[in-house]
């Protein structure tokens, strides 16, 4: 179900869901999804489907109904101000917020209130689910949303204020700017980098003493107005992903590796940031400079050749990544990839990853012996 889309008013942006923690987001998220273009009407969910769309870990259903219960409890401390009139009404956008573990169901229903924030819609946030779900932190989740709203815009300034109302920032970084570049805006580039591309992150500073922080400006390259949002398969996307990384010009080599970590599931720290370091010429002589260059050009190749590998056999651990480290090295970049691709579209091939290198080896190795 990696095609379902969200889809709401832009209203609902203004209510901050910074309180929410990753999970709650995504269940949240999941019911929104679930309740486009349904008017009023009662939504039965089996606890397998939401637990599938949220992307749910934990396996025991009293501890889902727990998360659930929350979740709900969260939302209804929300207030927002209706789109009619001046009154603030609680954010309970549910009439009905059911729960049966007997038949491993949950029901809700919209209120009537809060229908045009799901039906009917001239103005509109959308974005995948499953690019949701996959992001990590709170902060990351939230600020997604609130990109997505400018999607085709590439363009969205945040007060100071505004930013820490969305995010629900702790009083004590107000005056630690350092502390909102480390801990937030960062691991916000890191993990929304690969799936909105050109993502920059500007700090505008006031006038007066010590030129104070006012607001914070993102920036990215504009999707097309006639942009999907579906998934071209886990292959393609983690390739277009860790290419996102590589051509930001906006993120550190410690970022981009960050980045590359998250999307592959590494633990933070495994990938070199040394991948990506500049050339510094400054006091280097030509034959230093010229191995600076090359090392970087060398890895410029190997992340293509572990590019096209993600392409046609998914995810990687460290021991393939060596492996295929090895591969390079000994055979080149173009026999790899000819040969990754070779297999890779084989049908119905069914072997593990390290016996598929295995077997590029030692064709390698067979057409090597023959020239």
């Amino acid at each position: 179900m990696s095609n379902e889309i969200v889809k709401y008013d832009n209203q609902l942006n203004e209510v901050p869901l910074g309180r929410l923690n990753a999970v709650q987001l995504n269940f949240f998220m999941t019911l929104v999804q679930q309740s486009y273009s349904k008017g009023t009407s009662l939504l039965h969910l089996p606890f397998s489907k939401l637990k599938e769309l949220s992307k749910y870990q934990p396996t025991a259903n009293e501890r889902f109904i727990k998360d659930l219960m929350s979740t709900n409890a969260k939302l209804l401390e929300l207030n927002i101000w209706q789109r009619v009139g001046h009154k603030i009404v609680q954010f309970a956008c549910f009439d009905k917020f059911e729960i049966d573990p007997e038949a491993c169901e949950v029901t809700v229903s919209v209120k009537p209130e809060f229908l045009y924030l799901f039906n009917d819609l001239s103005r509109w946030t959308r974005f995948q689910l499953a690019q949701f779900t996959s992001l990590h932190s709170t902060y990351a989740k939230n600020m997604f949303r609130l990109l997505k709203q400018y999607r085709t815009v590439g363009r969205l300034r945040l007060t100071k204020e505004e930013l820490f109302k969305q995010l629900d920032l702790p009083k004590s970084y107000l005056d630690k700017t350092s502390r909102i570049q480390q801990r937030v805006l960062s691991p916000i580039k890191e993990e929304l980098s690969p799936v909105i591309r050109g993502l920059a992150i500007k700090t505008i500073r006031g006038a007066g003493r010590g030129r104070p922080v006012v607001a914070y400006e993102f920036t990215w390259h504009p999707e097309a107005k006639n942009a999907d949002d579906f998934s071209k398969g886990q292959y393609a996307d983690d390739r277009q992903k860790l290419d996102n990384i590589d051509l930001n010009p906006s993120l550190t080599p410690e970022e981009k590796a960050h980045a590359y970590d998250r999307v592959l599931g590494f633990k933070l720290g495994t990938t070199d940031h040394k991948q990506w370091q500049k050339v510094n010429t400054k006091g280097l002589s030509e034959n230093e400079i010229a191995k600076e260059i090359s090392q970087k050009e060398y890895e410029k190749h190997f992340r293509e050749l572990f590019k096209t590998w993600l392409q046609f056999y998914g995810r990687a651990n460290a021991q393939i990544v060596n492996k295929l480290r090895f591969l390079y090295d000994s055979y080149g970049l173009d026999n790899v990839c000819t040969k990754i691709t070779y297999y890779g579209k084989i049908p119905n091939l069914g072997l593990e990853p390290l016996r598929i290198l295995e077997l590029i080896e030692n064709s390698l190795t067979q057409e090597q012996g023959e020239n």
